[in-house]
């Protein structure tokens, strides 16, 4: 945690230096103009979770708002949300009525907010850049076993600070495509649920965890005005 706050300081005593030794290069990093963007976690390079793990609540996209403070320097504001609803297959040998295999459901979703601060090194088609950010995600599962009229339901929470970097290239002084590594360290309270082979001793519940996670992103931005 220590680190990313040296992050958040860095930027931004260097953003000033980098905006005045940086000259405009087109409309992409014009002070005064936002941007529309959105991104996909596409690829998990690490998750080390202290606790039970589980791969139900990997980011799927983030679309964010963002406006440029000076020419180099982006502030933002992403809405991570994911809805990954799967079936699968219960097998019971329960009670008498009760035995058997059943189709069910599991539905997990989250939306959250992500403020975030974003440098960019250079000018030129392809800029470097830096930052940092923070995410709290909403959680809720839903799992149902229709036949037997089984119905469940579990929230919990996850909050992540992050660094990251990565570059941008611009097909168009307006339009561009990320290419981003983030690393984070996480913690929260997972939904979880527990359905043995007996109807009745089904339950729902959330289990406190903290970890690390890094990954490979991509994504597109758009910047609007002039």
């Amino acid at each position: 945690m220590k680190n990313i706050f040296l992050v958040l300081v860095l930027i931004g005593v260097t953003s000033p230096a980098y905006a005045q030794q940086t000259v405009n290069g087109g409309a992409k990093t014009s002070a005064g103009h936002w941007v529309l963007a959105i991104e996909t976690d596409n690829l998990l390079l690490l998750k080390k979770v202290a606790g039970p793990g589980d791969d139900y609540y990997l980011r799927k996209m983030v679309p964010s708002v963002a406006y440029f403070a000076t020419n180099t320097l982006l502030l933002g504001l992403g809405v991570p949300f994911g809805f990954a609803p799967r079936n699968g297959t219960y097998y019971s040998s329960g009670t008498i009525g009760q035995a058997g295999v059943y189709p069910s459901s599991i539905s997990p979703k989250q939306i959250g907010i992500s403020p975030f601060v974003q440098l960019f090194l250079g000018k030129g088609k392809v800029r470097p850049f830096v930052g940092a950010s923070y995410r709290y995600t909403h959680q809720q599962l839903d799992f149902s076993i229709r036949e037997l009229s089984v119905y469940l339901k579990q929230t919990g929470d996850e909050s992540e600070l992050s660094v990251f970097t990565g570059l941008t290239y611009l097909v168009t002084p307006k339009f561009g495509i990320d290419a981003k590594l983030r690393y984070g360290w996480q913690r929260g309270n997972h939904p979880y649920m527990s359905f043995p082979n007996r109807l009745g001793s089904g339950y729902s519940s959330t289990y406190a965890f903290t970890g690390q996670i890094a990954s490979a992103n991509v994504g597109l931005r758009l910047l609007i005005g002039k």
